[in-house]
């Protein structure tokens, strides 16, 4: 264990006594005898919500209780997972998608253990970057997917087909809001967009930079409420993180504020995330692994 990870568990016990070290959940294997990855697709319905700053300190979060996760930045040229955690990557998920680079060569260890694909920036989406890649990919992407218990996708804001196509592979689909109005007038309309997929993923709805938790609940009821009498589809909240004004000094120091103040109110939001999450993993052996069914639908599409 690296000391950073080790210092990092040390503050959360200090922080949060017995149950900082609640036993991990166990891990869940295919009928394969691999490790079935939960995965999820983080987006929001505009920018500026803090997507990218919750996948990655929700990744770090479910590393803390033992969970081995794999982050995927695919925040379709705009990617800066690394810049969140202080990271300089020789090489990212572009030089991979173009040939230049192997999988493991662009694999990097972040905070908490956890393991990062650096996005690619300011590269074609990733979704066309799949459909010219090699071949190699497909298996190098699945490989990575049997080794974690979570697989973490920030698919950034919008909504396009590329990330419609995410969507459709994974297992839930996390759409992040803030409490504005306009921001959850995005989301509304993200999820709009996802109910016209087939095979409609598990959808999820997190409140972040809440001023209260009452906000947060306020936003959640309507939201998920309004989804089902209007849309037609179930979202089920997910929870929230609080505002901290915390959050943008980790920011400039380039580190996750999760290590940077761990016991903080956003980690602390965090880790409730993380702690759903867990309780909630279930047996998918009748699924395939995300990156399996995101090539599936890249090949059927391409000989349609």
């Amino acid at each position: 264990m690296s000391d950073q990870a080790e210092k990092l568990r040390q503050l959360v016990e200090a922080r949060l006594g017995p149950a900082a070290r609640a036993e991990p959940a166990p891990r869940v294997r295919g009928a394969s005898g691999q490790t079935a990855a939960r995965s999820l697709v983080l987006t929001s319905g505009k920018g500026g919500v803090g997507t990218s700053n919750l996948a990655l300190n929700l990744s770090i979060a479910l590393g803390e209780y033992g969970q081995r996760v794999v982050l995927v930045d695919a925040d379709l040229g705009l990617a800066n997972i690394d810049l969140l955690c202080g990271l300089t990557p020789g090489s990212d998920l572009g030089d991979v998608l173009a040939g230049d680079r192997r999988l493991a060569d662009a694999l990097v260890e972040g905070p908490g253990e956890i393991r990062i694909v650096p996005g690619a920036h300011g590269v074609r989406t990733l979704v066309e970057a799949l459909s010219e890649g090699p071949a190699r990919l497909v298996d190098e992407l699945a490989e990575l997917e049997s080794e974690a218990d979570f697989l973490l996708v920030d698919a950034g804001s919008g909504l396009s087909p590329a990330i419609a196509t995410l969507a459709t592979a994974a297992d839930q689909v996390v759409v992040v809001t803030t409490p504005e109005p306009t921001s959850v007038a995005d989301a509304h309309a993200a999820l709009q967009r996802y109910r016209r997929l087939t095979g409609l993923p598990a959808l999820r709805a997190v409140v972040n930079q809440a001023r209260s938790a009452a906000e947060a609940e306020d936003v959640l009821a309507r939201l998920t409420a309004t989804s089902r009498e209007f849309l037609g589809i179930v979202v089920a909240p997910l929870g929230h993180v609080r505002a901290d004004p915390r959050v943008p000094i980790a920011v400039r120091k380039r580190q996750p504020f999760l290590v940077a103040f761990p016991g903080s109110v956003a980690s602390r939001g965090v880790r409730r995330l993380a702690r759903t999450l867990i309780a909630e993993r279930q047996p998918r052996s009748h699924r395939r692994g995300f990156f399996s069914a995101l090539t599936r639908r890249r090949i059927l599409s391409g000989a349609a």
